[in-house]
C-alpha cells in the first residue's frame, strides 16, 4: 500500500483502498541478487573447505611434516566455529519452518 492509500483510509471507514499489483522499482523483485539456495550452498561449501582443511594439517602434523602445532589447533578451532555457526542457522530455519507450520490460515 502506499502512503495516499494508508492516509485515504485513516480518513474513513468507507473509503476504497486501491493496493498495488505490481512491485514498485525500490522494491528488489525475486530474480534480483543471489538465491537463497546458492548462498546456503556456498555456506556449506566454506564450512566443508574448513573441514577438511583442519583434517589436512592434523594428518601434516601426525606425519611430521609440520612442527607448528599452534596453526593446527587454530585450524581445528575454525573449522569447528564454522560448523557451529552452520549448526545455528540450521536450528533457526527449522524453527522458522516449524513457526509457519504452526500458523493457522
Amino acid at each position: 500500500m502506499t502512503v495516499a492509500a494508508i492516509a485515504a483510509r485513516a480518513q474513513g471507514p468507507g473509503t476504497p483502498v486501491r493496493v498495488q499489483s505490481q512491485p514498485s522499482e525500490g522494491t528488489p523483485g525475486p530474480s534480483e541478487g543471489p538465491a537463497f539456495r546458492d548462498t546456503l550452498a556456498q555456506a556449506v561449501d566454506r564450512v566443508d573447505g574448513a573441514q577438511k582443511a583442519a583434517d589436512a594439517q592434523v594428518e601434516a602434523f601426525v606425519a611430521g611434516e609440520t612442527e607448528n602445532v599452534h596453526d593446527v589447533m587454530i585450524a581445528l578451532n575454525q573449522a569447528e566455529l564454522h560448523f557451529q555457526l552452520l549448526t545455528e542457522v540450521r536450528n533457526k530455519l527449522l524453527d522458522g519452518y516449524q513457526e509457519l507450520m504452526r500458523m493457522q490460515v
